[in-house]
């Protein structure tokens, strides 16, 4: 398959970054972006509940359906390019939610790609159409996005009965001890599949992909009888992490929806939620010795002292004290030991042991940079002030795109593209 960045990359040694060039730059991003977005597009009737589709699949290769944050990232970035499509992205999203609420992680819209996907890859189901886990619950986030960019006023009342019930689904199963911060009952949950944050409680001594496939069978083992409930697996303390990532993205969704609910008492509940997990990060995840947001492990929540790129994520919320931002940007981010390195940022810091800059077929999450990540820091960074090192990691990202594409990610060393090619999430760029 030809990787249509290529060109792209030749075409911006045309242009300079001055004056209208500039602009003709960004044109040529957008140009690009659009076409490998289009390039994965997927649009159809579902056999299974007739149910039509139009959506991006991350990458034409290993990723033949509709997954959950990232439709959320394709939607935002959809924003500078086709308001339509954004919608419809979303729109897709939303129609897969179950009557109580829940929304898979995978949809498997095209069913006859189905079976053979599930013979290749882990996937926890309980219905054969999708998965019964979740993802980073940022839709209530691109939903807002979507919104400001298009005024479209009847996208965002049929969104929000969905939303409502979303939400309220992961409150009433996710935080069984009431305190704001949801829990995930697997790594996948996280989108930091293989992060070595998570070896210690896996178990994980054969560090490698086909490793983590052996304690994950585990865990899908301990569940097979009580797949079904949520709870039950949870106090079964088999993995039950409170994440730091998750819990920010949590915590930002729900202030977006308290704002697309407008002056209503439902807002109020969801903006009070809201706080309540930022409190909770700042009161539980918060370690000052460490000085970053730990992970924490077990109903007994026990702080997983391991930094990933995880403990930076609470920087995307404005509550954050800028004193705890200050110690994240000096002792963290602009740190040539941790995360500072000359594509960043890393999944996990240099200083790491388990550190690894490249993706050993396919062990994920260990060290590469991804654009997703780099695209919330930005924004967080900005939020606090922080302008120039934001734009200083914007240019590092889009060298990285220049140099190998949209990739799924990159080395943080040289730049170079690892994982799928044609990434739909990397072109989050436009919006960095």
């Amino acid at each position: 398959m030809v990787d249509i960045t290529i060109l792209y990359y030749a075409a911006l040694k045309l242009c300079s970054f001055h004056g209208e060039e500039i602009a003709m730059r960004r044109q040529e991003l957008e140009r690009v972006a659009y076409d490998i977005l289009l390039g994965n597009l997927r649009r159809g009737t579902a056999e299974w509940n007739g149910q039509d589709y139009s959506f991006v699949v991350p990458s034409l290769t290993g990723y033949p359906f509709q997954w959950f944050w990232d439709s959320c990232f394709h939607a935002i970035a959809l924003t500078h390019i086709d308001h339509d499509q954004a919608k419809s992205e979303l729109d897709t999203l939303m129609s897969a939610a179950l009557p109580n609420g829940f929304i898979p992680h995978i949809i498997f819209w095209e069913s006859e790609k189905r079976d053979y996907f599930l013979d290749q890859n882990l996937v926890a189901t309980i219905n054969p159409n999708f998965s019964c886990t979740i993802q980073p619950p940022i839709l209530a986030y691109a939903v807002e996005r979507v919104y400001q960019a298009t005024s479209d006023e009847a996208f965002r009342e049929r969104s929000l009965p969905v939303l409502v019930n979303y939400y309220r689904w992961l409150k009433e199963n996710r935080d069984p001890d009431n305190d704001g911060l949801l829990s995930i009952i697997q790594p996948e949950e996280a989108g930091t599949d293989c992060s070595p944050k998570y070896d210690e409680i896996l178990g994980l001594t054969d560090l490698s992909n086909q490793g983590f496939i052996k304690a994950l069978n585990k865990i899908y083992s301990a569940y097979e009888l009580i797949r079904s409930d949520d709870l039950r697996m949870l106090d079964a303390n088999v993995f039950h992490v409170e994440d730091v990532l998750v819990n920010s993205i949590y915590a930002l969704s729900l202030q977006s929806l308290a704002r697309l609910l407008g002056n209503t008492p439902e807002s109020i509940i969801f903006q009070d939620e809201a706080s309540r997990t930022i409190e909770s990060l700042l009161n539980k995840c918060w370690d000052a010795g460490t000085e970053a947001f730990l992970d924490l492990n077990g109903v007994q929540e026990i702080p997983n002292s391991m930094v990933t790129i995880s403990s930076l994520m609470p920087i995307i919320l404005q509550d954050i004290p800028s004193d705890k931002v200050k110690r994240l940007v000096d002792k963290w981010i602009i740190s040539e030991d941790q995360f500072w390195l000359p594509y960043p940022l890393p999944s996990v810091p240099a200083s790491n042991p388990k550190f690894m800059p490249g993706n050993p077929q396919g062990f994920i999450w260990r060290g590469p940079s991804w654009i997703n990540t780099n695209w919330f820091i930005t924004k967080g960074l900005r939020l606090h002030g922080y302008h120039q090192l934001a734009d200083d990691i914007s240019s590092k990202s889009l060298a990285c795109v220049e140099q190998s594409g949209f990739r799924e990610y990159y080395n943080p060393y040289t730049g170079e593209g690892l994982g799928a090619k044609n990434f739909g999430w990397s072109t989050l760029i436009l919006d960095m």
